[in-house]
């Protein structure tokens, strides 16, 4: 059983080449807003959390479904794959907290190496650049993959220097996911593709323009596409990644 959390596709790439023939991950933000958060197990099958790696942690909804997650019975195999274009810092260290309050013990984390897709902080990846990178991130899930299927038990070494990045970074998630900071331009024709994206119901529409009505969301930036949204300034007049699955799948 594999569940997963993105904004810009890059996690759901690594999620679906995880699946086996007919099957399909499961949102797990979508689990949460329709409740759904207990699951039953088949015999020796192991669960995958799949999910970006932001401020060196990951993503409020991730920790808020592992905090929620009931399982049955409890995984003798669970794993993350986190993605990232550079380091994952602690971030599998939050999670394997969050899984463990709910008794389930993380044996393996895995990195996968994507796209930039941080608009807000970085440049993102050149679409020169892109192919190649998406081409090293589909080797990677296949070894990741036959490490899952040998159930490989890697345990959770972080260096000292990951927790300490994820210490130090991770505070400031918190603050710059309030949703004051977006806004939308006349470039906007109401089409409500940006609250339909949106995993965490943070936005509605209203008289034909999205609103944003909760005080903070995951920051996710799956309603940055269009050229219409934006996230202060730090955005205007950057064009937006979005991995090639998502475009040929939603």
């Amino acid at each position: 059983m594999i569940f997963y959390f993105t904004g810009t596709g890059n996690s759901y790439q690594a999620a679906r080449a995880l699946c086996a023939e007919g099957e399909e991950p499961l949102d797990l933000a979508k689990c949460l807003r329709e409740g759904r958060t207990a699951f039953d197990l088949k015999n020796g099958e192991a669960l995958g959390i799949v999910c970006p790696v932001y401020y060196g942690g990951v993503p409020s909804t991730v920790l808020e479904f592992a905090g929620a997650l009931q399982v049955s019975p409890l995984p003798e195999y669970c794993y993350t794959i986190l993605t990232c274009a550079s380091s994952v810092s602690g971030a599998a260290g939050l999670l394997a907290d969050a899984l463990a309050a709910k008794g389930i013990l993380l044996h393996a984390a895995y990195t996968v190496i994507m796209p930039e897709n941080d608009a807000v902080h970085y440049t993102i990846s050149p679409e020169e650049e892109r192919d190649a990178i998406l081409a090293d991130a589909a080797e990677a899930l296949r070894v990741i993959g036959r490490c899952v299927d040998e159930r490989r038990k890697l345990g959770l070494h972080i260096p000292p220097r990951g927790r300490m990045v994820t210490q130090a970074a991770y505070p400031y998630y918190e603050q710059d996911r309030e949703t004051r900071h977006f806004h939308v331009d006349d470039q906007c024709v109401g089409c409500g593709k940006c609250v339909e994206r949106c995993p965490v119901d943070a936005m509605v529409m209203e008289n034909g323009r999205p609103k944003w009505v909760k005080d903070k969301c995951a920051l996710c930036m799956a309603c940055v596409r269009c050229g219409a949204v934006h996230y202060d300034e730090a955005t205007r007049g950057k064009k937006r990644y979005v991995n090639p699955i998502l475009k040929s799948c939603h």
